[in-house]
């Protein structure tokens, strides 16, 4: 029987050029096959970048793993809402959180509890009746920040033009306020993620529909716009779930480089028999940015505009 050959990598990629990066901490580089790896590689650069395209999860993949949090918990968090707020949402994640991260399960079984993680919050969120205003003083209260590295990243794709997606199933809102703190919200990004809805006053009232959740991705994204008017052949794809390859599947493309970010040691075998690169531990974007960079054909010490 064929096996993949799997390749461990710590630290030091053995590509060209990616050699020289700086040791990014905790990190272990793995490539499912580093010829393929290579080979998809050298196609992105000789097609150029205008048949390219980049496509991203956020939690905990634009954020670092720890110390964090995701859009949700900017939210539940907050200890401003008191605590009966916070350990009622910490008893539904307690709850949901354990079948959300059981890949063994069936996944209509998952897709369920993740519905029912998501509705039971949103309305503990709107029982809170906080406005929008609130937001950023909540993103500034939290621990939720982005991975060492990403606003180079989204700066190096503005430069040249390149569409970024972030697809999310998380809080547009807290994206927006997280990205616009950091000056990175340029206008080549696009965001699909939950927007919260608010009442003539601007107090939080629920969420549009349709709902996203990480079981839901593939749903939503044949129904969004977005797919249908954005065509570039190469995909670069950054998740940290299995689940979030199958934003791959609403993108009109040729060639697809997917690389997850995984810090659960027990999760290695499945994620790199899947994803053609994993980042293992809870590094920064060095290894993306340098493989961006390779792509556009800029140095790494361009001067930024």
């Amino acid at each position: 029987m064929h096996r993949t050959c799997l390749l461990v990598v710590s630290i030091t990629f053995t590509l060209s050029r990616m050699s020289n990066l700086p040791e990014a901490e905790d990190s272990t580089v793995i490539f499912r096959d580093e010829s393929v790896f290579s080979q998809k590689l050298q196609k992105f650069i000789k097609s150029g970048i205008s048949n390219f395209q980049i496509v991203a999860d956020f939690d905990y993949t634009m954020t670092s793993w720890a110390p964090s949090g995701t859009c949700f918990s900017v939210i539940r968090m907050y200890s401003g809402f008191g605590e009966e707020f916070l350990s009622k949402t910490e008893a539904i994640k307690n709850k949901h959180l354990p079948i959300h991260l059981d890949f063994s399960l069936p996944e209509e079984v998952r897709k369920e509890s993740d519905y029912q993680w998501f509705t039971k919050t949103i309305k503990c969120f709107a029982d809170a009746k906080f406005p929008k205003t609130l937001i950023p003083v909540m993103l500034e209260a939290s621990q939720c920040r982005l991975r060492a590295g990403v606003v180079e990243f989204l700066k190096l794709a503005h430069r040249h033009n390149i569409p970024v997606l972030i697809f999310s199933g998380g809080i547009k809102d807290v994206i927006d306020a997280l990205l616009e703190r950091e000056g990175c919200y340029f206008d080549n990004i696009s965001i699909i993620s939950n927007r919260l809805k608010y009442d003539d006053k601007e107090v939080m009232v629920g969420v549009e529909e349709p709902f996203i959740t990480a079981s839901t991705k593939l749903e939503v994204a044949r129904e969004d716009n977005y797919f249908k008017n954005v065509i570039r052949n190469n995909v670069l794809l950054l998740g940290d779930m299995l689940s979030d390859l199958k934003m791959a599947s609403c993108v009109k493309h040729t060639d697809l480089l997917s690389v997850a970010f995984c810090y659960h040691e027990k999760d290695r075998e499945q994620y790199r028999e899947n994803f053609d690169m994993l980042l293992m531990g809870n590094p920064g974007f060095d290894r993306v940015n340098e493989l961006l960079r390779q792509i556009v054909g800029e140095r790494p010490d361009k001067t930024e505009l």
